[in-house]
């Protein structure tokens, strides 16, 4: 049986599951809306719920980043997988001489155990445009790998052949080459998987956090 962007044949390669707290001293990254990016920052503590970590740096002016007023997300990488948890900051302190956060979780971590790249459901208008045209097309799923997408009938992809793909992220427009991986017959029309071709590192940054808030929705 093929497989679909994303897919394995074991499906615990993609389950998400209740994992376990960052330790003392590890790295780990946190995103605030605000900032719009991932600032690397360690954990000085962790008891019953609650993390105190280094207040991120910003990177363009070599100091401590404004507080943000909303949730933040922190990640860490482990040995089973990505962990991942939304926080509240209840508190500015400090960890020695190092300026700190005392952050309140929302629920347990979440451990993310992926063959490469989570991918999440979404319903966006695209564009692919191959030799023989341009074809408006609806992403399914979207990854920092790839997309899936809804065609009519009348679109014609073969796999393996070069197309160029383009859609909005967080309202801004993204372009890229990508590959048909394969397509199939669906209610509707046909369904075609895209496999993004040297993605700029900035797209993938903003698929990355674009990704990461949608699996966030969907854990609350």
């Amino acid at each position: 049986m093929s497989l679909l962007f994303g897919e394995t044949p074991d499906t615990d390669d993609v389950t998400r599951r209740p994992g376990p707290w960052p330790e003392v001293n590890q790295r780990v990254e946190i995103f605030a809306s605000s900032w719009g990016t991932w600032l690397p920052s360690r954990v000085e503590d962790a008891r019953s719920g609650r993390l105190h970590v280094a207040v991120p740096q910003d990177p363009a002016e070599l100091r401590p980043v404004d507080r943000p007023a909303d949730f933040v997300a922190v990640r860490w990488t482990s040995d089973r997988g990505v962990g991942m948890l939304e926080a509240a900051i209840a508190a500015s302190t400090r960890a020695g001489i190092v300026p700190a956060w005392e952050l309140v979780t929302r629920g347990e971590p979440a451990l993310f155990q992926r063959r490469r790249f989570a991918r999440v459901p979404v319903i966006l208008p695209a564009r692919a445009v191959s030799r023989r045209g341009a074809w408006g097309v609806t992403i399914l799923d979207v990854a920092e790998g790839g997309i899936r997408c809804l065609a009519s009938q009348r679109a014609p992809f073969d796999p393996g052949e070069a197309v160029e793909v383009s859609f909005e992220v967080d309202g801004r427009a993204l372009t890229t080459r990508a590959e048909v991986v394969r397509s199939g017959l669906a209610p509707g029309g046909v369904t075609i998987v895209f496999r993004f071709i040297d993605l700029p590192r900035s797209d993938a940054d903003r698929l990355r956090r674009f990704v990461f808030r949608q699996e966030l929705v969907a854990n609350r």
